[in-house]
């Protein structure tokens, strides 16, 4: 939708709103936002993620440009409304326009470490760009998704939060929202055929069953695969972790606990 503040319209922008009564406070909109908002490359794919980090209250968004952005939540976009804490690189290369499986697709997930140390995890699909960071570690093919996984750092010039690239998982098959658990990593390789083009019947057609895959939240390394346990692909799902297990859904409507 068209950005008008004066209509009521705050599309493609990060807004917080007060309880009960859900009045506007502020939002974020990204500089970029009617090319965004042309291409279909928006926010709609992945909502902001809160958490604390040192005495500040920070926000983490992204786009299905693959670009993340870390905000201030007690003033998001500074004075302006677009001004970042900190903006990253593209992640991975989205297309030109909106939508084939690449990019930021899904919810950034959040822990802090038994070190203190703030994480994102973000989940892309595609390669890495050229222009995305080099990380430490890494983990294997990455062609048609991954996990990267940065530390929430000060940058040195300005003592502003930034991000910095610790790991890369190998390959997923365009990764749904991951789930953070004792130190564990917890992401669905969806296998869905993402090109949102030519109605259902192309959408069901190359499709490969869901895989869950348990990461090591500090390095990226597999601990648990489920190979051939689920039956079929996922769109738009998430996992839900509770006493021990971790649930998932396929699209033939199957429930899996492991």
């Amino acid at each position: 939708g068209h950005f008008d503040p004066a209509a009521g319209d705050y599309s493609n922008a990060v807004v917080s709103a007060s309880l009960p009564d859900l009045n506007l406070l502020d939002y974020y909109l990204p500089l970029n936002w009617d090319f965004l908002r042309r291409t279909d490359l928006d926010l709609g794919s992945a909502s902001p993620v809160y958490f604390g980090w040192k005495d500040r209250h920070l926000l983490a968004t992204g786009t299905k440009e693959s670009v993340v952005s870390l905000l201030d939540a007690g003033s998001l976009g500074g004075a302006d409304h677009q001004t970042t804490l900190y903006t990253s690189p593209k992640l991975s290369p989205a297309p030109g326009a909106c939508c084939d499986g690449r990019g930021l697709w899904g919810g950034i997930a959040t822990a802090r470490d038994l070190e203190g140390k703030t994480w994102l995890y973000i989940p892309l699909g595609g390669p890495p760009t050229a222009s995305a960071p080099a990380f430490p570690i890494t983990n294997g093919d990455t062609q048609h998704g991954s996990i990267m996984a940065f530390q929430v750092v000060a940058d040195p010039q300005n003592q502003n939060p930034a991000l910095a690239p610790a790991w890369i998982s190998g390959g997923f098959d365009i990764p749904d929202p991951p789930v953070v658990a004792n130190g564990v990593v917890f992401a669905l390789s969806t296998g869905e055929n993402a090109v949102q083009h030519g109605g259902e019947e192309k959408r069901l057609l190359n499709t490969h069953p869901a895989v869950l895959r348990a990461l090591d939240a500090a390095t990226g390394k597999e601990l648990f695969n489920s190979k051939d346990a689920i039956a079929s692909w996922v769109h738009f799902s998430g996992l839900a972790v509770a006493n021990g297990q971790v649930y998932v859904v396929d699209h033939d409507s199957n429930l899996y606990a492991f």
